[in-house]
């Protein structure tokens, strides 16, 4: 094959790999100010659980069998709510990051593939 035409489909290839790179860095960044959003309105959740034991409800203001069915609902939505600011939260920012290091992964892999075709242009070239 003639070498220009070989040189083409490189500057070609190399377009495409610039192209996924470029893509792949707007999905991190992307998920970056994803991941800090989700982990301020976790701060801010967070705070506001202390409002699901208000009001606070002592044996001297409510006794009886419904108040001991309401103050177990009430301690199962806590550790309901517990778990989702939690578990749950951190089980989706721990994704995020997963996929962040499998971008930055997979950018270096074709940072290694656009040098390695820039190379051979040059070997082309030169030849």
């Amino acid at each position: 094959m003639d070498n220009e035409i070989i040189v083409s489909n490189l500057y070609n290839d190399i377009s495409a790999l610039r192209n996924q790179l470029n893509n792949n860095q707007e999905k991190i960044q992307r998920l970056r100010l994803a991941k800090t959003e989700i982990a301020n309105e976790q701060g801010i959740l967070s705070a506001q659980g202390r409002l699901l034991s208000e009001p606070d409800l002592s044996p001297s203001l409510w006794a009886g069998k419904h108040a001991s069915e309401f103050l177990n609902i009430r301690e199962n939505i806590e550790q309901s709510y517990i778990n989702m600011t939690t578990q749950q939260v951190e089980a989706i920012l721990e994704e995020i990051e997963g996929e962040i290091a499998r971008l930055e992964s997979a950018n270096h892999g074709i940072s290694g593939s656009i040098n390695s075709k820039s190379d051979h242009i040059t070997q082309l070239k030169t030849t």
